[in-house]
């Protein structure tokens, strides 16, 4: 699949190596760098490769914009491009960030196990280099995402929403869609679905409406999805195989909370898989008042 995010531009280096053998290595390192929507920069550097798993074939990609506000105090806005990859019976969720990760793990497949992350002045939380899984494996649902570098993964039942729907209808990329709300995990919802296209699936964990949802905003609109293209392609939906911490939605979240109020302790647990060591200056771990409210309130 083609990378078309103007914002980023892709660098691939192979450095050699020597042992003390004299026998050549050869290895791949790898760097994204790019600016969202609001100037922020972002960057990864890769060295070498786990392998992955592929669960899926991809029958339709959905591009969404997700509009998110990641500091409620101040009314500090992000967007993004989001990707939604439907398969034949499992579909994956991701923003643009994590897309080009996985992308990146495939490209450096069959290279030995190493990998480093930096970020540097993204001031968003790390849910948007998460990816969502439904009906994977089937009847639940898993969710992969980071803190700081350790890899987390955990799986929950294939959530219920008690949709309500409406006879109001809208027109989204050229297709008839029809209006459903319901409250979900602390928010009422609104969504607009295609009849036309019957993937009961959507953005993030939406599902179990008998269309494709194109559109979804919670009440005081703190998320917003909203598909800007549809095309086809060939892909596999993949899985990377990391070493991941499992884990619960419940200690997931108490993780991303930590790490947004007090960076250097979440560090202290969650920093795996990296050359780089956390430094101890002495000083008392800093707290930062939480100013970001999770998707899921519940």
């Amino acid at each position: 699949m083609k990378l078309n995010n103007s914002y980023t531009r892709i660098a691939t280096t192979i450095i050699l190596s020597v042992i003390s053998t004299g026998n050549m290595i050869a290895f791949a390192q790898l760097s994204v760098q790019g600016k969202n929507e609001n100037g922020q920069s972002y960057q990864y550097f890769y060295w070498n490769y786990p392998s992955y798993s592929i669960i899926d074939s991809v029958q339709l990609c959905v591009d969404y914009i997700s509009d998110f506000a990641v500091d409620t105090t101040e009314g500090i806005r992000v967007r993004e491009t989001s990707l939604l990859e439907i398969g034949k019976s499992t579909s994956k969720f991701l923003h643009r960030q994590k897309f080009i990760a996985d992308s990146l793990h495939r490209i450096g497949y069959g290279l030995a196990r190493q990998t480093d992350h930096l970020f540097e002045d993204v001031a968003y939380p790390r849910t948007f280099f998460e990816a969502v899984f439904q009906n994977y494996p089937e009847g639940r649902l898993t969710c992969a995402g980071k803190i700081i570098t350790q890899d987390l993964i955990y799986e929950e039942d294939m959530p219920t929403f008690d949709w309500s729907i409406s006879d109001s209808t809208r027109t989204i990329l050229g297709l008839t869609c029809f209006k459903a709300t319901c409250r979900f995990r602390g928010r009422d919802w609104t969504v607009w679905f295609a009849p036309d296209i019957p993937a009961m699936t959507g953005p993030w964990k939406f599902s179990g409406l008998p269309g494709l949802i194109l559109d979804a905003y919670d009440s005081r609109r703190e998320y917003t999805f909203t598909a800007e293209r549809m095309y086809r392609t060939k892909e596999p939906i993949i899985l990377p195989t990391l070493e991941y911490l499992k884990t619960t939605r419940d200690k997931y979240y108490q993780a991303q909370k930590l790490m947004l109020t007090n960076y250097r302790q979440a560090a202290s647990i969650y920093m795996a898989n990296t050359r780089w060591q956390l430094v101890d200056d002495g000083k008392p771990s800093p707290t930062t008042a939480m100013k970001y409210d999770f998707i899921e309130k519940e």
